[in-house]
């Protein structure tokens, strides 16, 4: 017997598939400039073992949380080298972009700790785990912070 699935609201199995939405919107080239960076610093900080860079992407992905984009002072720096490009400003919804940097300063801030703490093989991992999500947003436009939130609200925001 075959069951038609409504994927309005729910997808297979009554699994939410939602990536947030906001009237706000981002620059696109900026955040993947960003993300390039952010990628750099990681296999800078990965191969070098100097974690001075990733403190600062640190610091940065809280400005840029907490006070907002325009108080970043990496995305002032690109906004101001985009200018003299002729790359056109590509706007999109700035709600999955807020909930991928919110996911990366957790991250960001775990290797920071981690490596605080001296444990370098956990910093390691997160470093690993920060660099293949970037690579996936970056080269493949796949967001996985937006499927980590349509687990979260499956599984756990509805029981």
């Amino acid at each position: 017997m075959n069951k038609q699935f409504s994927y309005n609201q729910f997808g297979r199995n009554n699994k939410i598939e939602a990536c947030p939405i906001s009237y706000d919107q981002v620059n696109k080239n900026l955040i993947k400039a960003y993300s390039s960076i952010v990628l750099i610093v990681l296999a800078y900080t990965l191969i070098t073992r100097y974690f001075w860079a990733m403190y600062l992407i640190s610091f940065d992905f809280f400005i840029r949380i907490f006070a907002g984009i325009k108080y970043s002072p990496l995305c002032n720096l690109l906004t101001g080298m985009m200018r003299i490009t002729p790359l056109k400003p590509v706007l999109v919804n700035a709600a999955t972009k807020k909930i991928a940097a919110q996911v990366g300063l957790i991250i960001a801030v775990g290797v920071c700790v981690t490596h605080l703490l001296g444990y370098d093989l956990l910093s390691s991992l997160f470093i690993y785990m920060f660099m293949f999500a970037i690579s996936l947003d970056l080269f493949f436009n796949y967001c996985l912070a937006c499927k980590l939130q349509s687990l979260y609200l499956t599984y756990f925001k509805n029981r």
